[in-house]
């Protein structure tokens, strides 16, 4: 009798952190609760160690990012200083995060994504800022206690200490950041023009993709795979948005809906074939199925997710062109 392959039991891991940590974040009426279920498809490593340091450093990023986001959008009246703003903090964040260059990193990117995430939806509508800042770190904290409690003992320690990367040239270091603030700025004047979930969707796609490319020293997976991984999440959220408006609808349906979506992305995130874009595949499809929640129609969803999807295509295309 044949054992089944690793890949199955990191799967079940992976869906089961997934899943308690976005049950969790619904239950205690969080405002979007996905942004808990985010951390688990990250914050998972090969190695114990770098498993640690990933969890504190994704709560000590989203905790510096909601309060530079919160103070832009409560200190600073105007909507066009408030995309400057954001186009700064994403190229700091973006030539800061390139030049660290090791998983330390991390911290100062999930920073720069947090402030994108809470300032981009306050320029398409009213938000509660500090509302925005406080769930979106209690959902980091969830997501991360859920990842850390149920991969920890099944994660090995790292038989060696990983060697030490050289630091890049400034004149590249700088270019990554405009490349990372020019498309922050462009995301903002998009929301300007179209506004809605089409104009929200491509600034907040726009201000992500860039900030995890141009931060990278390794970003050629990236450039493959992000597009085919943000189709397939698209396509997952607009089934699981269908299935929503087309099934009964009692309280919780949204939630046990999305648990059979997670354990698919958890079987993409975890199988070697197809875990190269799994990880994007997971991140469209909370970002734009807004699982776990009500939603806000069939057809924002789709505006939305035709502008994540164009923005992958987009912004991929224009780096391998601008980054040499």
């Amino acid at each position: 009798m044949t054992s089944a392959p690793p890949w199955i039991f990191r799967a079940l891991q992976l869906g089961a952190a997934a899943a308690i940590a976005l049950a969790a974040a619904v239950l205690m009426d969080l405002p979007n609760p996905f942004w808990a279920a985010m951390p688990v498809w990250v914050v998972a490593q090969p190695f114990r160690q770098d498993l640690v340091l990933r969890a504190v450093l994704r709560v000590a990023g989203t905790a510096l990012g909601a309060a530079i986001g919160w103070w832009i959008l409560t200190a600073i009246p105007s909507p066009a200083m408030q995309v400057a703003m954001l186009a700064l903090t994403s190229g700091l964040g973006a030539a800061l995060a390139y030049r660290i260059g090791t998983i330390y990193s991390y911290g100062v990117l999930l920073a720069a994504i947090t402030v994108a995430v809470i300032v981009v939806p306050a320029l398409d509508h009213a938000v509660d800022a500090l509302a925005m800042a406080k769930g979106r770190l209690a959902c980091t904290v969830i997501g991360v206690i859920a990842v850390t409690a149920i991969t920890f003992l099944f994660t090995p320690a790292r038989p060696d200490r990983p060697e030490p990367i050289p630091h890049p040239a400034l004149e590249r270091v700088a270019r990554h950041g405009v490349i990372a603030a020019a498309t922050a700025l462009l995301g903002g004047a998009l929301l300007h023009l179209i506004g809605g979930p089409a104009g929200k969707g491509a600034a907040l796609s726009l201000s992500v993709f860039s900030l995890l490319i141009a931060s990278s020293r390794n970003p050629a997976p990236m450039l493959a795979y992000m597009p085919t991984g943000a189709a397939i999440g698209v396509i997952a959220a607009l089934a699981y948005r269908g299935m929503d408006a087309a099934l009964p609808d009692p309280a919780g349906m949204a939630l046990l809906l999305a648990f059979p979506f997670i354990a698919a992305g958890a079987i993409l995130r975890s199988h070697p074939r197809t875990a190269p874009f799994g990880l994007d595949a997971n991140m469209c499809f909370l970002l734009a199925a807004e699982a776990g929640t009500a939603g806000h129609g069939l057809t924002a969803h789709a505006l939305g997710g035709i502008a994540m999807i164009a923005a992958a295509i987009v912004f991929t295309a224009a780096f391998r062109r601008l980054a040499g």
